[in-house]
């Protein structure tokens, strides 16, 4: 990914913070015939960070019947995870002097690491963590001991949890950092006039990426 040094987060936790609120990935890897992809949830794995320890793990399932499964199981090859954070499309007309082209503003987190798949164990662990943190969004969120336990365990059968360790992370906030600054923060003022969650989040991004600015 092309990533100008401007455009670089200001902290490892910036990238992180993105995985962590926006969980939804792209999982790419090689195939036979070329790339295969598959859109699902990765989690950062908390149990596997310590101190000691602060290698980053995504946890991952998938489909058995996908047969990108197949291809993630028997890979020798780096698999990589996109993360997209805020975005926008910046239409010119936002900027005060309306002389720049239109443009898009936004984040967005590239992982790359080899693939582990999981024992039955550690995908029960997983999936009753990834139920947890969706569901803390929500008031009264739905639990898994509202079921009986077998229908959680009877789709064991039909899809297959894995691990991603994560070797390498490229991380690109494109963020007006290479504009004049006025015209960075009229654009973030024109989306904190927004009412959707994801403009409010970009227009927080905006201004802390452009705070130490002095031009």
């Amino acid at each position: 990914m092309f990533v100008r040094p401007c455009w670089r987060p200001t902290s490892p936790q910036d990238a992180l913070e993105i995985i962590e609120q926006h969980p939804w990935a792209l999982l790419v890897s090689n195939g036979e015939e070329g790339p295969l992809a598959t859109n699902l949830p990765l989690l950062i794995d908390h149990t596997t960070t310590t101190e000691a320890q602060s290698e980053l793990i995504l946890v991952g399932h998938i489909a058995r019947a996908n047969h990108h499964l197949r291809a993630l199981a028997n890979t020798e090859t780096p698999v990589l995870a996109v993360f997209e954070g805020p975005w926008s499309y910046v239409t010119a007309s936002w900027y005060p002097n309306r002389d720049m082209p239109s443009t898009y503003y936004y984040t967005a987190v590239h992982c790359y690491g080899s693939i582990e798949m999981q024992v039955e164990e550690a995908l029960d662990h997983a999936l009753e963590d990834l139920t947890q943190r969706m569901e803390s969004h929500y008031p009264g969120g739905w639990r898994t001991s509202e079921v009986p336990r077998s229908e959680i365990t009877r789709r064991f059968a039909s899809i297959s949890g894995f691990r991603i360790h994560v070797s390498r992370i490229e991380a690109k906030f494109k963020l007006g950092q290479d504009e004049p600054l006025r015209d960075a923060l009229a654009v973030a003022s024109e989306l904190e006039q927004h009412k959707t969650s994801q403009d409010q989040a970009l227009a927080a991004l905006i201004r802390k990426h452009n705070h130490a600015r002095n031009d």
